[in-house]
């Protein structure tokens, strides 16, 4: 099984790793999600990122790393990505736009409920403060339960692995479906995660938990144990009498998870669509008009996320 808890400062190269024999072959595509391969940041993302994340540092606005940097730290596993998921809670994602704007980066709100971001040298870092399909924004949580790791030479904050599961719960695309990584970090991170604010945090979402527990035990039948029992049985015995009022027939939650796949229902087939209506429920929030009359942003996009 691969280590875990080397930080990023020991796995930076000066250069790419150059291809084994087991990966020469593969298309440059399938070498992108090659896992568990040496840490490597191109020179130019890595200078950008730097000044990123040293002028948020030096401006005093709390942010956490995401994403596939995350991933890496609790898991070992590095896939080439093209930016930096930087999570912010909405009230302070302005702040740090301006603190960017003002060391050069170009600025851009791209969906205006959850997602902004910053530009310099065609390097780009993602300023997130929500999750696209507009369930949740970031909460003091991530930041409270995040963990001190190094990126690009910086220090900086990790998000928990337990928020990383649970914003991976909703990534359910065809061109992206985030159940390997849910699987990777209960693997190797399972018998440390705090499961009882996970269960809480997935709330009335928790069959996509229970789900990924159970994807979990066919991947890997012999780490069962990574799951605590009774966490298993408490979600197993929950989906035996479950309870829940029925909904109207024109309610589905498939847009909840991905966006593309379940679009037929609504446009075809006239079901109803929670993602929309979470939408427009999370841009009436006065944080989140802050944001969008913000007069930081150099552009802004109208796409509905």
């Amino acid at each position: 099984m691969p280590e875990t808890g080397t930080t990023t400062a020991r796995r930076e190269r000066p250069q790419g790793p150059a291809p084994t024999p087991e990966t020469a072959s593969l298309s440059h595509e399938e070498r992108k999600s090659v896992t568990h391969g040496g840490f490597w940041i191109p020179e130019r993302e890595r200078r950008v990122y730097q000044e990123a994340l040293t002028t948020l540092n030096a401006a005093g606005v709390p942010y956490i790393v995401s994403g596939l940097y995350a991933v890496y730290e609790y898991t070992g596993i590095y896939r080439e990505t093209k930016d930096l998921d930087l999570f912010f809670e909405p009230g302070r994602v302005v702040e740090g736009a301006e603190a960017l704007k003002a060391a050069g980066f170009e600025t851009r709100l791209e969906q205006a409920h959850w997602l902004g971001k910053a530009f310099k040298d065609g390097v780009q870092v993602d300023l997130i403060y929500g999750i696209g399909n507009g369930l949740f924004l970031i909460d003091e949580g991530w930041y409270r339960h995040s963990r001190p790791a190094l990126l690009a030479a910086t220090p900086v904050r990790i998000a928990p692995p337990e928020e990383l599961i649970f914003h991976r719960l909703f990534i359910s695309e065809r061109h992206r479906w985030d159940m390997s990584d849910v699987a990777h970090l209960i693997l190797m991170r399972g018998h440390e995660l705090d499961w009882d604010r996970l269960v809480q945090r997935t709330g009335d979402h928790w069959r996509l938990l229970l789900a990924q527990i159970v994807l979990f035990d066919y991947v890997y039948p012999g780490y069962r144990e990574r799951v605590p029992e009774r966490v298993r049985d408490a979600l197993l015995e929950r989906a035996m009498h479950d309870e829940e009022p029925v909904h109207d027939s024109a309610t589905f939650r498939g847009t909840l998870v991905s966006r593309f796949s379940f679009a037929i229902d609504v446009n075809e087939w006239g079901l109803r669509d929670l993602r929309t209506e979470a939408i427009a429920a999370t841009r009436l929030l006065p944080v989140i008009q802050e944001i969008g009359s913000a007069d930081v942003w150099d552009s802004q996009e109208n796409d509905a996320g």
